[in-house]
């Protein structure tokens, strides 16, 4: 399933050391280029957490690290996933929840 509205995502893309900021929602398509890193925020809504490391469909973008961002908010934690575009290509992530929150899925295209 799909998340549609239960869970907000942010996508922060960085060029270089520092990140340019884009409003996104789960199941967008990001553009990066080789080499780029890629940050995805995802904020949880009650208990649990988006599980590490995330499913990712190829080789185009490798996964670095997770991350909790700022202290716990009453909704739930916000987590930040790092990626590197390693090659050109298309890649599907998908992040499960250890409760309740549903799939979110995004798809990488590195150019």
């Amino acid at each position: 399933m799909k998340v549609t509205t239960a869970a907000a995502a942010l996508l922060l893309i960085a060029c270089g050391a520092e990140p340019l900021a884009q409003d996104g929602a789960p199941g967008k398509t990001v553009l990066v280029r080789v080499g780029q890193s890629l940050d995805l925020k995802l904020q949880t809504i009650g208990p649990g957490e988006y599980a590490s490391p995330p499913t990712i469909s190829s080789a185009a973008v490798r996964f670095l690290g997770v991350s909790l961002i700022g202290p716990p908010v009453p909704a739930g934690v916000t987590q930040r996933f790092s990626f590197q575009a390693v090659a050109p290509g298309s890649a599907i992530i998908v992040f499960r929840h250890t409760g309740q929150n549903p799939v979110v899925e995004d798809t990488v295209e590195v150019r």
